[in-house]
């Protein structure tokens, strides 16, 4: 099981931003490549994937935010950016997904959506 959260992005995140974003997540990760570059992995020392960050998506249908998450997202403007994010089902993993999503929404401009904690084996948003 996984632990998912989605950036819903202002504006396409440059380079910058996913280095910037990446960088929170803390130094003591490796970074890799996957899926021919459409997919970035967070690895822990031995390889093993903690967090997957999949290329963004451009959405441009009305109320698409909505549809997917519930009315407290019927505010989020379309067109808008959305980023998906994948972490192994445990603390760590969800905090790093967290931790990614804030960086890229403080630089980019744009909300968070995860589920609610019990949903996901009590995973941690902050």
């Amino acid at each position: 099981m996984t632990y998912d959260v989605v950036a819903l992005l202002e504006r396409m995140p440059s380079d910058e931003d996913v280095l910037a974003s990446l960088a929170a997540t803390g130094t003591e990760h490796r970074v890799r490549a996957v899926s021919g570059g459409m997919v970035i992995q967070l690895c822990d020392e031995q390889e093993v994937p903690l967090v997957s960050i999949d290329t963004p998506m451009y959405i441009q249908v009305p109320g698409e935010p909505m549809r997917q998450f519930g009315a407290a997202y019927a505010d989020v403007p379309t067109p808008t950016w959305w980023v998906e994010i994948r972490a192994a089902a445990h603390d760590a993993g969800s905090r790093l997904a967290w931790r990614y999503a804030e960086e890229l929404v403080v630089r980019t401009g744009g909300r968070i959506w995860a589920p609610p904690p019990a949903a996901q084996n009590g995973a941690e948003h902050a």
